[in-house]
């Protein structure tokens, strides 16, 4: 009996034993208590470049933020002064707008923009430095080979291998071709920089100046379309004709070209003579590449001219040109602008309601950076005093 109590006893004991061992097993490996969860951030360096697609489709590697741009030609240069002028390291054209000859320059341009250094570039008759454009440090050249340029320019592989490490972006070749294709250009430069909202702003301005004058050329025939002389080079007797990059803006705007000449390729420019002109007997002659002060002045006074409509009629007209031209040289994105000018030029009856000024402000504001007082808009529509 006693020998039964013990090993009750010992039966009890390690029972407990044994419960106790489940119960510090059970608490170490699945324990009841409450953790803290403690998350250590770690700072992960923000890139410090990218892969895009350029519109000739290559693959490139370009910074992640693109801080500081140079362009081949003075057609994309305006674009990126219109989209992201602190980004431009440089310009490819001197800015217009002297308002008589030998007055000082009065560019109607911000006052950070008024430093940048003149690099040129390969456009026109302009052969451009490689070591003026390195010597800038861009993040990246942007290109385009236009189908008008001089023969002479580089082609995309020698400008990145001249370039070397500063990636060359490529614009559509064709993009600048025709005033209507400005869009997906626009678009394609406002991603690259890092700004589409201001690439929208210009598109939505651009599609209304071509709905706009759609509208008035919708209204016209053969017989109602003025017919136009684009008076060129220092004497006037150098033009473009239809067809050529630089006359689109008056095909599009409803002009009939008068110039029977050949189709220059590049700068263009074919001479014509006094009495081709005579024959020709335009309604509007409109002045633009040259020294255009100092030829309308001679347009208007020289018998040469005297006998012509245009200028019987006081219908001879210089191109606004400050800081950039809106017409032609070059065929840009600163005729978005001319589009208004040039239809209201051709058009004045039709075009009355529209207000000019208002559209002048409007562009100079949102893409110029400069607002205009209305002294500077009429400077800039006035023709030169005689």
């Amino acid at each position: 009996m006693a020998l039964s109590k013990v090993a009750a006893v010992v039966v009890i004991i390690l029972v407990g034993l044994a419960g106790f061992t489940g119960y510090y097993l059970g608490s170490t490996l699945n324990p009841r208590v409450e953790t803290q969860t403690v998350i250590q951030y770690v700072q992960v360096p923000p890139p410090t470049t990218r892969t895009i697609i350029d519109m000739l489709g290559r693959n490139l590697t370009v910074p992640y933020v693109i801080n500081r741009v140079l362009t081949t030609s003075p057609i994309e240069m305006q674009l990126v002064y219109m989209l992201a002028p602190d980004k431009l390291a440089g310009l490819s054209q001197v800015y217009n707008g002297a308002p008589t000859p030998g007055e000082p320059l009065k560019p109607l341009v911000p006052e950070f923009m008024k430093p940048l250094p003149v690099v040129a570039g390969w456009y026109g008759t302009q052969t451009g430095n490689f070591e003026t454009f390195i010597g800038e440090r861009p993040d990246i050249i942007l290109d385009a080979q236009h189908s008008f340029d001089p023969s002479g320019k580089p082609d995309v592989e020698t400008f990145q291998e001249k370039f070397g490490n500063i990636t060359v972006v490529e614009l559509n070749s064709t993009w600048a071709d025709t005033v209507t294709g400005y869009t997906d250009a626009i678009r394609f430069v406002g991603d690259l920089l890092g700004v589409p909202d201001q690439a929208q702003r210009l598109i939505n301005y651009y599609q209304d100046a071509m709905d706009y004058v759609n509208s008035i050329t919708a209204q016209l025939n053969d017989s109602t379309k003025v017919r136009v002389y684009y008076a060129e080079g220092k004497d006037g007797l150098s033009t473009d004709p239809k067809g050529s990059q630089h006359t689109q803006l008056l095909s599009f705007c409803g002009a009939i070209n008068v110039a029977d000449v050949n189709l220059l390729p590049g700068y263009g420019m074919a001479i014509v003579s006094p009495e081709q002109i005579l024959a020709w007997n335009p309604d509007i002659i409109i002045i633009g590449r040259g020294s255009q002060i100092s030829l309308y002045k001679t347009v208007m006074s020289n018998t040469t001219w005297s006998s012509i409509n245009a200028v019987m009629n006081h219908k001879v007209y210089v191109r606004p040109d400050n800081p950039f031209s809106w017409f032609d040289g070059p065929p840009g994105p600163m005729q978005i602008l001319g589009m208004y000018w040039m239809v209201h030029t051709l058009y004045p009856a039709q075009t009355s309601g529209l207000d000019l000024s208002s559209n002048i402000k409007l562009f100079y504001s949102e893409f110029m950076h400069y607002n205009l007082n209305n002294t500077e808009v009429s400077d800039l529509l006035a023709n030169p005093k005689s």
